[in-house]
Order: structure tokens, then C-alpha cells, then sequence
């Protein structure tokens, strides 16, 4: 089987020739080797080691025309080595609203970011956001896709050329901050109702881009409320909807899967995201999670393919044969039975040591095979 055919294999739950194993590499990595983050790059690091691409940096959504009623504008508040300060502002019907994003903090690091100014401040200003968004959907003019379809072609049977799909918690956290939000889902939960309905609308969109696209997979990154800890009564309100939207919009379409990005702790989530008709669920976090791979994999494997959970943190800090006992580990907890993928627990971070990415890889070749 080639790399993608063993990845789709698992998907379906069924029994591939080997384990796929698919390090978690974005842009701050393949940055680092080879001073490039864009997608092609995430590529040829994956190219290079030998393992399976997913979840690079690629998206889908849709195309727009005619005039918009908004409008944002950013510029560079301060600039020392690799440390930037920017300021965005974006206007509108309403008024304004304003960002502020650092970036480039860590020097050996120059990728990271952190958003230190939300620009929704006060819960009148949700009206802006969903008018922003109501603007953007009326406009809309069918899917774009380009940039997967790229790298689709590109990437043929070496990897999946799997691609996000704009998630309704996600956009909210993007714009109120994930403290704020929380306390928003409280004070004013009929509020983000009315702003997850149009954010729905644009998460569906971006759901037909994805199956209009020649891509097999899409992605569904809810890590902003795993990661929050919200408990099963909050997830089921106000996270488990949207993502039955878009997975039962997606299980209509031969071929196309759609699974889920999660952090932290999920094990009371997990019946929910099984009933919503995800076919896939990462990383099951090894640090900060409550469910291993063990578990997991005899509670819900005949219902979802299993993603994950090599720890990250050897793969900077320890060594090759600390990253062999974590595959061995790994593969001990889940390989049994077919419908398993070895993903990194987090992202791989951007001071991982080559020779222990290596290890991993070679011991899941060797000792991977069914």
C-alpha cells in the first residue's frame, strides 16, 4: 500500500499493511529545517522522513463578489529582532473594532503568535462580528479550493492532503478570546446563538468547498473548547450541533471523512462527538488528556478511527530511544485490529530533534506491520 492508501484504510476502520504514522509537523518545524512554513514545505519535511502528510496548512472556502460594507486595515506598532507588534482595525455598519497580535517572541522560534487584544470586547460588539459574516455569506459566489487541489495532485499516493474546515467554536474564540468566551456562553448564551447561526452558514460553505474539492479529508478543529475543559453539558449546547452539521453533510458523500481536532481532557466528550458522526478523533493528549489510546480504542473503535498520542515533548527533550519505547508504547495500546493512526499527541514543535523524529518513524516501520 502506498502511504495515502494505508491512511485511507485506517480511516475506514478497516486493517492497512502497517500502521500510518504522521507526525503532527506544521509550519514552525518545517520552518526551522528549512527556513520555509508553508505547506509545500510541511510536505517535504514528511518527504524526507519518510512518514504520512496530514494536517498541514491548508484550508477551503468560498469565493465572493461585489463591494463589501467592511473593512480592516493592520499596521506594524513595534519591531525589535524578530518580535513584531500589529495592530489591526476593522470597520463596519456598527463601528469599529481592534486587534492587537505579537509575534515572533521566541527567537529560535520567529513563528509563534499570540493575540493580546481580542477585538470583541463587550457583548454588544458579537452585532459587528455577525454582520461581518452575513456580509461575507451574501457575497459568496461558490467554493475555492486551489490551493487543496494543489496539493492533492501534488502529493499523490505520499500523503493526505487534508484540509481545515472553518469550526463555529473556533471563530469564536478567534474573536472574543477563550476566557471571555466562556464567561460569554453564561452571561449571554442567546447572543452567541444568533452569532453561531451565521457562523454555521460559513462553516457549511467551507464544508461544500471541501467536498466540491478533489481532497479526501477535512478536519474539524475544536481544541478551543476541549481544551477550556468545558464540561459535556456545555459541549452538547453549544459545540456538538455544528460539528453534526458538518460530519452529517460530509457522511452524505461516498469517499470524503471528517474527524476532529481536540486537546486536553475528553473522555466525557467523546460519546458526543461519536453521536455527531465524526470519523476520526485526535490526539488524545497524553499530558494533559484523561483517555489513552487503550481505552479509546475498546470503547469507540468500531465506531471512529483512533488518532494519536505520542508524546510530544520527547521528540524536543529526550532521545531516540525514548521516542522508540513511545512508538512501542503506542503501538501496544491501539494497533491491534486495524483503524489506527500514530499521530504526535501536539504539534511537533519547532525544536524537535531530527534524530528522534527518525526513530520514531523506523520503529513504527519495523515493528508496525500487520
Amino acid at each position: 500500500m502506498t502511504r495515502k492508501e494505508a491512511f485511507l484504510t485506517a480511516l475506514r476502520l478497516e486493517t492497512p499493511d502497517r500502521v500510518p504514522v504522521a507526525p503532527l509537523i506544521h509550519g514552525r518545524y518545517a520552518h526551522e529545517r528549512l527556513g520555509r512554513s508553508d505547506w509545500r514545505a510541511v510536505f517535504e519535511v514528511h518527504q524526507e522522513l519518510g512518514s504520512t502528510h496530514f494536517r498541514g496548512p491548508i484550508g477551503v472556502s468560498y469565493a465572493t463578489a461585489g463591494e463589501s460594507a467592511y473593512s480592516s486595515e493592520s499596521r506594524l506598532l513595534e519591531e525589535e529582532g524578530t518580535r513584531t507588534v500589529t495592530e489591526t482595525i476593522y470597520r463596519g455598519p456598527e463601528g469599529e473594532l481592534r486587534a492587537i497580535d505579537v509575534t515572533g517572541m521566541i527567537p529560535h522560534d520567529p513563528l509563534t503568535h499570540k493575540r493580546t487584544e481580542y477585538p470583541v470586547k463587550r457583548i454588544e460588539d458579537w452585532a459587528f462580528i455577525r454582520g461581518y459574516y452575513e456580509d461575507q455569506i451574501a457575497r459568496a459566489t461558490g467554493p475555492a479550493f486551489g490551493t487543496a487541489a494543489e496539493a492533492h495532485e501534488l502529493m499523490g499516493g505520499d500523503g493526505i492532503a487534508s484540509v481545515a474546515v472553518s469550526s463555529v467554536y473556533g471563530m469564536l474564540g478567534h474573536w472574543r478570546g477563550m476566557q471571555e468566551l466562556l464567561y460569554d456562553l453564561y452571561d449571554a448564551p442567546e447572543v452567541i446563538d444568533s452569532v453561531r447561526e451565521v457562523f454555521r452558514e460559513h462553516a457549511m460553505l467551507c464544508t461544500e468547498a471541501f467536498l466540491a474539492s478533489p481532497c479526501e479529508v477535512g478536519w474539524y478543529d475544536i481544541c478551543w473548547a476541549t481544551g477550556s475543559h468545558m464540561g459535556p453539558e456545555m459541549f452538547e449546547r453549544f459545540v456538538a450541533p455544528d460539528v453534526a452539521a458538518v460530519c452529517e453533510r460530509v457522511r452524505e458523500v461516498p469517499g470524503k471523512f471528517m474527524g476532529l481536532y481536540t486537546l486536553g481532557r475528553i473522555r466525557k466528550l467523546l460519546p458526543a462527538m461519536v453521536d455527531a458522526g465524526a470519523h476520526f478523533v485526535e490526539t488524545f493528549e497524553p499530558n494533559e488528556g484523561d483517555i489513552g489510546l487503550r481505552e479509546a480504542k475498546q470503547l469507540y473503535g468500531r465506531d471512529i478511527c483512533v488518532m494519536g498520542n505520542f508524546d510530544a515533548i520527547p521528540i524536543a527533550l529526550g532521545t531516540p530511544d525514548q521516542c522508540r519505547k513511545e512508538a512501542l508504547r503506542c503501538l501496544d495500546e491501539a494497533m491491534a485490529g486495524g483503524g489506527y493512526i500514530m499521530v504526535s499527541g501536539d504539534e511537533v514543535p519547532a525544536d524537535a530533534k531530527w534524530e528522534n523524529l527518525v526513530a520514531w518513524v523506523e520503529t513504527v516501520d519495523e515493528y508496525g506491520k500487520y
